[in-house]
């Protein structure tokens, strides 16, 4: 077996990957390609025959990835061919070699078995009942929705339902033209026009939609999604929450509680009723775990980083998280400084008034 030929199926396996989860989520991934001077970086298409409108409107450039259901013939430069669905509840994904991506509504996901990668996606207002009832769940209770935190499983559109924006997404980055030719950024996305159209146009009529409606405006009222983040101010920290789940469970570790969630690490923080944390989901995360015979391990996630660190260091950077800074004796005050020390160290940049660490 030619071993070049392994190597080179390997890559491309890992771009589409990397493709997917871009188009998916709306967040840049690694990135999956270097930035196309024209089109956008993954545009899916629903029906093959909408490609040369895509093509001379300029939607697909040089270094951007097509996605064409069941293509006829030889597949042009660029273009990669699929079987199945990526828009439909219990669709599977298929790049018709070795590759296969699911995809669940997410009131069903609970009750469905995830084999491979999997994309959960909120198609209507049941499913996103479904969301915010987790959601609430877990800021009560501490009980995060198992599938949710599955290492295999991905969020579609995060920001939408109530993450923060991220200033990459948009037409540049993905695009998707469904069975009539519209284009959207999401299948559960608002329309921003249709495959005739250019792309500074779709960029144009992006920049004018509300938060939340470049993900899923055709299935969820934009102004109800306002309502409920106001309402809801622990949304974007929960999805960041989820992310850092995640990422310690492809690591192996699972049996985690996350600070704020349900309960606080550190004894007394709970009572005083200190959340500033959960209103900011640029902080650092701080999650532990007991492991049996009294032991305990803590760690924390920042942004793509994680760290273990020692029970008394999580406290204290528990404490300092959810008083804004202000510990109050919560914790002794050589902890506070060997935190403070340690976040500088790893220059780890909190918005919030540090003690400076006492001279050694």
């Amino acid at each position: 077996m030619d071993t070049t030929e392994l190597s080179d199926a390997d890559t491309a396996r890992r771009l589409l990957k990397r493709h997917l989860i871009s188009w998916a989520t709306g967040t840049p991934v690694d990135p999956p390609s270097p930035a196309p001077a024209t089109g956008t970086r993954t545009l899916v298409l629903a029906d093959a025959a909408h490609l040369p409108a895509a093509t001379a409107a300029g939607l697909a450039g040089p270094g951007t990835l097509v996605l064409v259901p069941g293509f006829p013939g030889e597949v042009p430069d660029g273009t990669a061919a699929y079987d199945g669905s990526l828009t439909e509840p219990g669709g599977e994904f298929s790049n018709g070699q070795d590759f296969f991506l699911q995809t669940h509504s997410y009131a069903a996901s609970p009750f469905m078995t995830v084999f491979g990668p999997t994309v959960v996606r909120v198609f209507d207002e049941d499913d996103h009942a479904a969301f915010l009832a987790d959601a609430d769940r877990a800021l009560s209770d501490g009980a995060f929705p198992e599938f949710l935190v599955t290492s295999s499983v991905l969020l579609a559109d995060p920001d939408a339902l109530g993450g923060g924006q991220d200033p990459a997404d948009g037409p540049a980055l993905r695009l998707y033209a469904d069975p009539d030719g519209r284009v959207s950024l999401s299948p559960t996305g608002a329309v921003l026009g249709t495959v005739d159209d250019t792309l500074d146009t779709l960029t144009a009529r992006h920049a004018e939609l509300t938060h939340g409606a470049a993900g899923t405006g055709r299935v969820l009222p934009p102004p109800a999604l306002a309502r409920i983040r106001a309402d809801r101010p622990h949304l974007p920290r929960y999805l960041a929450a989820v992310t850092a789940l995640r990422s310690l469970m492809v690591r192996g570790v699972t049996g985690l509680s996350v600070s704020g969630f349900g309960s606080r690490l550190t004894p007394g923080l709970a009572a005083t009723g200190a959340a500033a944390d959960l209103a900011d989901p640029g902080l650092p995360i701080v999650l532990h775990r007991e492991t049996g015979a009294d032991g305990e391990e803590a760690y924390v996630v920042a942004g793509s980083r994680l760290f273990a660190l020692d029970v008394r260091a999580a406290r204290a950077l528990e404490c300092l998280l959810a008083t804004g800074g202000r510990v109050d004796g919560l914790v002794p005050a050589e902890d506070v400084d060997r935190t403070a020390e340690l976040l500088a160290r790893h220059a780890i940049d909190l918005p919030l008034s540090l003690p400076v660490p006492a001279a050694a």
